[in-house]
């Protein structure tokens, strides 16, 4: 398998971001930007190692990597919000099956998030995942899925549904897991000047619209995916340019325990609000705090569930043929 230091430390920088997002109470508005770049490398992965599975091996270990954490934190969310612990988070029946089963839907407050509202992602990814598995049944995962993404978020633009399912799974963002396709295939830059070049402009333009207090979603494909896939794109040729810095290796640890980052920071800043306060001390300490329990559920949670799990999973492959066209399998 192969393994790429850089989206390593990418997925850290991107679970951070969204973490800094929050801390700001949403001030800090180029921080959402990981989101972005979180779909780039969804994109760049799938085309990259997902590409050699076969359709439910794929999807397996999909799930094995996404819903156990996912349901942990969604059924400890819903059970404290019942004792009043989380007054603005709406639990019922309905809410509870929608989120554990990755359905869009609107909530209580009109915001269309589930119970862990960084949820509304995997509902997203989930659709990518499962029009790539299509794709790996047709023998050509990366032109399907890329074709198909590209189709929805035109009909979303289109025709600009209401309905809450059909609004998420035709969002704009869908183009951010097509450019990550096309990062592991088509778009194969290599160089570290050249990188440099495109990390410094995806880094430069960030700031410049931040500073210029331009984040209109409905521009964000130019404003925050663009920078986003410049920079994956950047690293990406830095890596295979040999000049990747070991000195980032840190960043390359936190990477492991980016997705429970993700997961768990709106809870902690919650709670942590709650007794720390809001001062700057708190809230660099609410930081802290996130990534030791964030790196403590990847080794506790994480991975030992995910490797008991994968014990169930029979290993199969398929070689493939320019990276889309599936010609054998193996086991």
């Amino acid at each position: 398998m192969p393994h790429y230091r850089s989206i390593q430390a990418l997925r850290f920088v991107a679970a951070l971001l969204v973490m800094a997002f929050h801390l700001a109470d949403g001030t800090f508005i180029v921080g959402a930007v990981g989101i972005d770049i979180f779909f780039v490398i969804s994109g760049f992965i799938m085309g990259t190692i997902g590409v050699g599975e076969t359709p439910s091996t794929f999807l397996a270990k999909r799930i094995i990597r996404v819903v156990p954490l996912y349901w942990a934190v969604t059924l400890f969310l819903g059970a404290v919000s019942v004792l009043g612990v989380f007054s603005r988070i709406t639990v019922d029946p309905p809410s509870l099956a929608k989120s554990l089963l990755f359905v869009p839907y609107f909530e209580a407050g009109g915001g269309l998030w589930p119970i862990v509202p960084v949820g509304w992602t995997l509902n997203v990814e989930m659709l990518f995942y499962a029009i790539f598995a299509a794709g790996l049944v047709l023998g050509a995962p990366i032109r399907f899925a890329a074709a198909t993404l590209a189709l929805l978020a035109l009909a979303g633009a289109v025709f600009q549904p209401a309905d809450a399912i059909l609004l998420q799974w035709t969002t704009p963002l869908l183009l951010e897991f097509a450019a990550g396709l096309a990062l592991a295939t088509w778009v194969r830059p290599s160089g570290a000047g050249r990188g440099m070049a495109m990390l410094g402009i995806g880094v430069i333009g960030l700031a410049g619209l931040a500073s210029l207090g331009i984040y209109d979603q409905q521009y964000r494909l130019l404003t925050w995916g663009l920078p986003a896939c410049l920079i994956v794109c950047g690293a990406l040729a830095i890596e295979r340019a040999g000049r990747w810095p070991s000195g980032l290796r840190v960043l390359e640890i936190g990477g492991d325990a980016s997705y429970s980052l993700y997961l768990l920071h709106g809870l902690v800043i919650s709670l942590m609000t709650k007794i720390l306060g809001t001062t700057l001390t708190a809230k660099a300490a609410t930081a802290i705090i996130a990534i030791a329990l964030a790196l403590a559920s990847y080794r506790l949670f994480e991975r030992p569930v995910g490797a008991f799990l994968t014990r169930f999973v029979r290993p199969r492959r398929l070689a493939v043929g320019n990276g889309s066209t599936a010609v054998t399998t193996k086991r």
